[in-house]
């Protein structure tokens, strides 16, 4: 089988026809054909189309991350099964998630940095919270316990006290309670909430 012809696609000029003895066969990304150093000419085999075309689809599984990626950061748990309910084969997932992991595109440890930094920035929630979410995207207890020792649930809990409850009465105990449903519905734990409030935790 020999390659006739190679044609940049009209629609699409990041792509490539690739016609096989003066019929069109496949469709390339011209990054693949770069990558392959695929020319007009060459003789192929079975297994080398095979092969170009996983390529190709593991560079669309790629690409696809990337856009998933510009939405917001992803664990790499997470990523895997997104790309799995959007139909893509496994096998191929898979190399290409471990391809987005040695460029450092996908990288536990930051993505658990920067999930504790928007919900304590932007959407401020509890250690709880964090750490629960942070299990359920299956990233590695030792990353979870690195971010939550540099976070002060205390501070967070004295922002939102002076933000939401500027008038607080830390003598009415039906202030209080409510006060404390909120905390713990936002994930913050029973001894820092105590500690701000002026209770001994036990």
């Amino acid at each position: 089988m020999k390659i006739s012809k190679i044609e940049v696609q009209k629609k699409n000029k990041k792509r490539s026809s690739i016609y096989i003895d003066g019929e069109f066969k496949f469709g390339l990304d011209n990054e693949i054909i770069l990558k392959y150093e695929i020319k007009e000419g060459d003789e192929l085999t079975e297994d080398q189309i095979k092969n170009f075309l996983l390529a190709e689809e593991k560079q669309k599984i790629k690409q696809r991350a990337y856009r998933l990626l510009k939405y917001r950061s992803r664990s790499i748990a997470e990523m895997k099964d997104r790309l799995l309910k959007l139909g893509y084969e496994p096998e191929i997932v898979e190399r290409a998630v471990r391809e987005l992991i040695e460029e450092g595109i996908l990288n536990n440890h930051k993505f658990a940095r920067e999930f504790v930094s928007d919900y304590t920035n932007l959407k401020p929630k509890g250690n709880i919270f964090i750490m629960k979410e942070l299990k359920s995207k299956k990233v590695d207890d030792l990353y979870i316990q690195e971010v939550l020792r540099e976070r002060d649930e205390k501070s967070l809990i004295k922002k939102i006290l002076e933000k939401k409850f500027s008038d607080f009465n830390k003598k009415d105990p039906k202030q209080k309670a409510k006060i404390i449903r909120y905390l713990l519905y936002r994930g913050f734990t029973l001894q820092a909430i105590y500690e701000v409030l002026g209770e001994d935790y036990e």
